[in-house]
């Protein structure tokens, strides 16, 4: 067959192939120690969580890393998981990555060792003392005031005995409570004055107060709910403002931890 003089068309193809080497995180070298590296306390470091426009830094290995300048810290917090102005050494022995993922970060210090005194006072911040006692606190004032109510309804005795016993749980817990506060004040928030601190303080000497109160008048008058007088409503009235002094108490708590 004739092709006309043409000549048979060409085709070029090109093949590209790109080869990409992963480096393994044991390859990730951290950033070195400055020459004259400031030595930060755990406290100093507390100051700094990257919130209110505070600078952002962790601790990790007794080394401090300066994180301010990522996004993956914005406001002090790294995936909701890894909070800034701590030591995350034992945070990121469980963490999905290792620490290469400081290893973009300024070191800017070291970590000072904590004294025998610094770890007891984190062992004793760790056990939340305070705020197992204050729940009970609460949930024993509450049902209190629930039983109280039932014998002044119903003049059921085994309800007054119940709500007795229930007040005298409480005025066992109720000076635990200030107590395990007080030091939670002072020992985690370094007794900072604050109006809800100031609050909470005034709120539990009015509850310890209140709860001695109606501990003496029930024990005075033991049957001051099954008589159904005049005093009764006044005591139940008494037990009902011990329980809503409790829930605020606990409302101010839950601002202070969760602001």
């Amino acid at each position: 067959m004739s092709t006309c003089g043409l000549s048979p068309p060409t085709y070029t193809i090109e093949l590209t192939f790109v080869v990409s080497v992963d480096r393994p995180e044991s390859c990730l070298t951290l950033p070195q120690m400055p020459d004259n590296p400031k030595a930060f306390t755990l406290k100093e470091l507390r100051e700094l969580d990257g919130r209110h426009g505070r600078p952002a830094y962790v601790a990790f290995e007794g080394k401090v890393y300066d994180v301010s300048g990522s996004t993956w810290w914005a406001g002090g917090s790294h995936l909701h998981r890894h909070a800034a102005g701590g030591d995350l050494t034992p945070e990121i022995a469980n963490a999905p990555h290792s620490e290469s993922m400081l290893g973009g970060f300024p070191v800017v210090g070291e970590l000072k060792e904590e004294s025998y005194g610094s770890r007891l006072q984190k062992r004793v911040e760790g056990l939340h003392a305070h705020s197992m006692i204050t729940h009970f606190s609460l949930a024993i004032s509450l049902t209190l005031s629930f039983f109280a109510l039932l014998s002044l309804a119903t003049g059921n005795a085994s309800f007054d005995t119940t709500s007795y016993y229930l007040l005298l749980v409480l005025l066992i817990v109720t000076p635990l409570s200030g107590l395990s506060g007080f030091l939670s004040w002072k020992l985690t928030y370094e007794g900072r004055r604050s109006r809800i601190f100031d609050r909470k303080i005034a709120l539990s000497i009015v509850l310890t107060v209140l709860v001695v109160a109606c501990g003496v008048w029930r024990i005075s008058a033991p049957n001051i709910l099954v008589n159904r007088s005049l005093l009764s409503f006044v005591y139940f009235l008494l037990l009902a403002v011990v329980a809503v002094v409790s829930a605020v108490l606990g409302h101010y708590g839950g601002k202070i931890v969760f602001p």
